[in-house]
């Protein structure tokens, strides 16, 4: 044996001993120094919590630490309890009923618990100790809980000879459960009316059919069995109707003290030149009034002696805070109201051009009206106020802008500085910086027709578009990259180059129709003459009008356009499916005759229409030449179009519409179905 122990010792061991010491603390529990209240001596705190206003200050001291609730809970500090119930500020507090502690009574009285109605959490009272019902603030809850949930019951304290063959109302008499809750009725002699909760009556019924009714059990025999549970029932009624009475006395304490403390702080606020309001939204104040009120103890002038600087410098943060969120709301309707009137002038197309709001706001001008300061009346709780009480505030800039010609004239002016230095950058752009001409009928290079402009911010494809879009100069004034991150950036007008093969491709088809790109009236002359261009680089014949011409040629690297005529046109797409302008725009609108139409399968493809059939499957022969193409809803030929022909977006020239009832109707014949033999 001592030789097997001395070769153990000698056995290094098989784990690295630890030399550091552990950290005795765990985790989660505090490092910071024990607060003074539990290194008071039990009978110093056991003497203080004796003459505290309620139970309800030594039930708060008992949840402050662990401590502090296993030192109070203990059975032998009961007397601290007891002490505090004999001396509380309402009196008459009923003692606890046997069998019940007064650490779970004083909770049972003071705790806070969900409304019966609306689950809400309220620190009110029980509305009814018997059936533990609380009741929040709210009228819609009262309102509620006697409509629905409680009832109203006679009981007869004195049976006449004849009422004891009452079989039921003697059960209800003794087992129902009533609440302590007085009826505001007119009673009789000898009737008592009583609330009682709506399920206790309908358990109360249920329990009286299975056992009375339908049960071979007498009513003598059924409550001399719960006799002991009626007794208690009407105990607990008793000491219900004394803790009720107690409560009532409690809230009028509590009006009598909140109504006193108020109008000390009004006297406070008035001799000291104070808002009253803003005194009592001082964190400071605040807190002292809500402790006090908790307590039901009245505030003293000793009670804020002290405290009446750092209130005063609260009150002067707040007016401060005050001041500038006024600011930021007189500068947030300003900015509403430049907003409304750029809408205005936008919708009213009163500028032929007009930069993008941003830019709109930084005229000299609107500048100024933007940043000047009013004296515009500001509700005291912004955060709280609606929509429609800031609409109902004066808003004298909006005014302003409306009658005042003056301001009308200088923002015309500005707007007119501001269009002709872009004009003077795009003109550089399209190699003439120094263009001047005294006639009015001739336009800058930017603003003609053929001027087509690319934004090289907005060159990468997005997932709506399949190309980048040329803009006008009219529109890229207008521009505003798509984009969180590109909304940030500041409108330049070295942001634009010009697209060249949009420029070349519209300076030969102008030639062509004979018209003057300089010319001011070349634009309203390309609509009145409503002509059709056959695209050459399409592998179907595909035809447009001039708006889509500007849109169509971003498919191709080279674009061939010919200018044909109404014959032309339906050669090329048949006479049956003529160009529709404006076709896309109808069936994508936000409407539901639009989106009806999106589901129907009438839409076919113009870049298959000219395609023969695959000759790998035998078709059986049909009459009309049309009918073996494939139709689509709108939303399946955006999806062939994409997939099949890398055509995206979908546009006027891309589809049309072949409605079977519509065909009907227009050839006016009586078509047979077809007749098959098997």
């Amino acid at each position: 044996m001592s030789a097997k122990m001395s070769a153990d010792e000698n056995t290094p061991p098989s784990k690295r001993q630890r030399h550091d010491q552990p950290d005795l603390e765990r985790p989660g529990e505090r490092s910071s120094p024990l607060s003074s209240l539990e290194l008071i001596p039990l009978e110093i705190l056991a003497e203080v919590l004796s003459y505290v206003n309620s139970p309800k200050d030594v039930l708060s001291v008992a949840r402050c630490s662990k401590h502090l609730c296993a030192t109070l809970l203990n059975s032998s500090n009961v007397t601290i309890w007891r002490r505090a119930r004999h001396h509380c500020l309402v009196s008459d507090l009923p003692p606890p009923l046997p069998g019940w502690s007064e650490p779970a009574y004083a909770a049972f009285i003071f705790d806070e618990g969900p409304c019966y109605v609306c689950r809400a959490v309220t620190k009110r009272m029980f509305w009814s100790f018997v059936a533990r019902v609380r009741v929040c603030g709210q009228h819609k809850c009262r309102k509620e809980l006697f409509s629905n949930h409680v009832q109203v019951q006679q009981r007869l304290d004195l049976f006449p000879s004849d009422y004891q063959s009452d079989l039921q109302s003697r059960f209800f008499q003794e087992r129902l459960r009533y609440l302590e809750v007085p009826v505001p009725v007119n009673s009789l002699s000898g009737e008592t009316h009583y609330y009682c909760l709506e399920a206790d009556v309908n358990e109360t019924t249920l329990e009286y059919f299975e056992t009375i009714q339908f049960g071979n059990v007498s009513l003598d025999e059924y409550l001399q069995s719960h006799e002991t549970e009626i007794l208690q029932q009407k105990q607990i009624l008793e000491h219900a109707k004394a803790l009720y009475q107690w409560s009532q006395g409690w809230y009028h304490r509590c009006r009598i003290t909140k109504a006193s403390n108020v109008d000390f702080a009004r006297k406070l606020a008035t001799n000291r030149g104070w808002n009253l309001k803003d005194l009592l939204n001082t964190p400071t104040y605040s807190s002292l009034n809500r402790s006090y009120n908790a307590r039901l103890e009245s505030i003293t002038e000793d009670d804020v002696r002290l405290l009446l600087t750092k209130i005063d410098a609260e009150i002067l943060c707040q007016a401060e805070n005050e001041e500038r969120r006024r600011k930021v709301q007189v500068q947030q309707m300003r900015r509403a109201d430049i907003t409304r009137y750029y809408n205005r002038i936008v919708e009213e197309k009163e500028y032929s051009v007009v930069p993008i709001l941003a830019e709109f706001r930084e005229l000299p001008i609107i500048k100024t009206l933007q940043d000047r300061d009013d004296a515009t009346p500001v509700p005291s709780d912004t955060s709280r106020s609606s929509s429609t009480n800031r609409a109902k505030l004066p808003r004298p800039l909006e005014s302003e802008l409306k009658r005042s010609g003056l301001i009308g004239d200088m923002i015309d002016s500005d707007l007119k500085k501001w269009v002709h230095t872009a004009l003077v950058a795009f003109d550089s752009m399209l190699g003439q910086p120094n263009w001047k001409s005294a006639s009015t009928r001739f336009l800058h290079p930017a603003e003609r027709v053929t001027a087509r402009f690319i934004c090289t911010l907005c060159r990468s494809p997005s997932k709506r578009r399949a190309a980048p879009e040329s803009l006008s100069f009219r529109e890229a004034c207008a521009h505003e990259c798509a984009g969180n991150a590109a909304a940030k950036k500041k409108w330049r007008a070295d942001q634009f180059v010009p697209y060249q093969m949009a420029i070349d491709v519209l300076s030969g088809v102008l030639s062509r129709l004979g018209l003057c790109a300089e010319d001011r009236e070349t634009e309203g002359k390309t609509e009145l003459i409503d002509a059709r261009f056959l695209c050459k680089s399409c592998d179907s014949p595909i035809v447009m009008g001039f708006q889509r011409l500007i849109e169509h040629f971003h498919r191709h690297t080279e674009t061939t356009v010919e200018v044909v005529s109404k014959a032309d046109e339906a050669v090329a797409l048949g006479s049956k499916y003529p160009y529709e302008a404006g076709s896309f725009a109808k069936y994508t609108a936000r409407t539901k005759e639009a989106k009806e139409m999106r589901k129907m399968k009438v839409f076919g493809c113009r870049h298959c229409q000219h395609r023969s059939p695959e000759p790998t499957i035998a078709r059986p022969a049909r009459k009309s030449g049309h009918l073996w193409q494939k139709r689509f809803t709108f939303d399946g030929l955006i999806s062939h179009t994409k997939e099949k022909h890398k055509i995206f977006p979908l546009a006027d020239e891309d589809f049309f519409r072949d409605d079977p009832i519509e065909s009907i109707d227009a050839k006016g014949e009586d078509t047979q179905p077809e007749i098959f033999n098997w």
